[in-house]
């Protein structure tokens, strides 16, 4: 696939039936790789993805010195080499730009970093204030910018988070690595705390001590070597769990747990509510027939739920809220998912912070394919759409290959 192909997505005339594997967490399995570099060989991470994002950090840690063997999806760290100078692209990666933006002003050289223009368009400057703060000397406020690593002071930093947990996060691995740790002091609401949580566990695990404290959170190292593994992902099982809601089936999705630190195991929960029968079994969870009922969920800790989700209420009515986050995403995802549903057809409203429906219409495909906008969240959302839309084609298959790059494949085994 490339940007410039069209395809029809699968129509869905019994449901989806069968399992499907979905792949590694990128989220966890960028902070276990930075974790695992920090703390030194013989740590190792197996079941690191091969999707996109996770890829562009490996090769931005390679190329600032770190040497990393990998073989299929597993990856040791073999020592540490540093480098005077380089220049990283990382993509659309907002979680390995800011996880290694933090990292980089400790690490001694002189470092270049770039993305493509919607990345350019993502928050960072309130990072990079903490970050000064602490004495990182950084040329910019935003992408691109130039970073001349070395020696950071302090015991306290405040960080204005309200844009990103990913803030949170930076300044929790880079407290790690300081002599006398680092208490991070937070400004107003979080978004995403789950994520922050999950941090906290990875670093725990790699033997920091995290303490959350009332608008606080204080972390202490050293890492210490350890081998772990990477569960699968929870906000692409979301794709094929909502696809039953919206169409009915029984389908088993491989490689997550109910009891996992993602945030976005709540959709098991949210789905149960509606009226789907969830359950953990084996290897993974399994959810069977479609939603009853209409679909009401905050979703500002787990915002990475909602473009599946938007087409569920879109089609069976209901209202999500806590939204105002999304707008610095891969896309507006809010106001791009109000539109592609609206060009179907379906009646849905929305201010950019919430998302309702009645759940009144059909849907029905438009003569134009629709534009996923290169985020690989909508291009999944679509799909589920598709199941219940005939002749519905979209344009830029390709960009799941940031989290999924064999989702099409794995779609398309699943429709009846």
């Amino acid at each position: 696939m490339d940007a410039g192909q069209v395809v029809e997505l699968p129509f869905a005339r019994e449901g989806l039936f069968g399992s499907v594997q979905v792949p590694p967490s990128k989220s966890l399995a960028q902070r276990y790789l930075l974790a695992a570099c920090l703390a030194g060989p013989p740590s190792r991470v197996e079941g690191y993805p091969q999707a996109e994002d996770p890829q562009l950090l490996l090769a931005a840690l390679q190329k600032v010195g770190f040497q990393l063997r990998v073989a299929g999806q597993s990856v040791a760290v073999e020592g540490f080499s540093p480098v005077r100078a380089a220049q990283l692209f990382l993509g659309n990666n907002g979680t390995g730009l800011r996880l290694l933006v933090a990292l980089l002003t400790s690490m001694p050289g002189r470092y270049w970093l770039d993305g493509v223009p919607r990345l350019r368009e993502r928050p960072l400057g309130r990072l990079l204030s903490a970050l000064r703060s602490l004495g990182a000397r950084i040329e910019g406020e935003g992408l691109p910018l130039v970073i001349e690593g070395g020696e950071l002071s302090g015991e306290v930093v405040a960080v204005d988070a309200r844009e990103s947990s990913q803030f949170v996060s930076a300044l929790l691995f880079v407290g790690a690595r300081l002599p006398r740790g680092l208490r991070v002091e937070l400004s107003g609401d979080v978004p995403s705390f789950p994520y922050v949580a999950m941090t906290a566990a990875v670093l725990r695990q790699f033997g920091a001590e995290v303490r959350f404290q009332p608008q606080a959170v204080l972390v202490r190292g050293p890492l210490q070597p350890r081998q772990v593994t990477v569960e699968g992902d929870w906000s692409a099982a979301a794709f094929p769990l909502v696809g039953v809601a919206v169409a009915g089936g029984d389908v088993l999705v491989r490689g997550v747990r109910q009891g996992s630190v993602q945030g976005d195991a709540a959709v098991a929960d949210i789905l149960h509510r509606a009226g789907c029968e969830v359950m953990e079994k084996g290897d993974g969870v399994r959810v069977r027939g479609a939603a009853t009922s209409g679909v009401r969920a905050r979703l500002s800790e787990v915002p990475d739920l909602f473009p599946a989700l938007a087409v569920l209420v879109a089609l069976r009515g209901g209202e999500l809220t806590g939204l105002g986050h999304l707008a610095y995403k891969e896309s507006n995802r809010v106001l791009v998912m109000a539109e592609r549903l609206r060009q179907l057809g379906l009646e849905v409203e929305t201010n950019g912070v919430s998302f309702r429906a009645q759940g009144r219409g059909n849907p029905q495909a438009p003569m134009f394919p629709l534009s996923p906008h290169a985020d690989h969240r909508i291009a999944m959302a679509l799909a589920v759409a598709g199941l219940v839309t005939p002749g519905l084609r979209v344009t830029d298959p390709q960009c799941v290959a940031k989290s999924w790059p064999h989702f099409f494949q794995a779609w398309t085994a699943l429709v009846r």
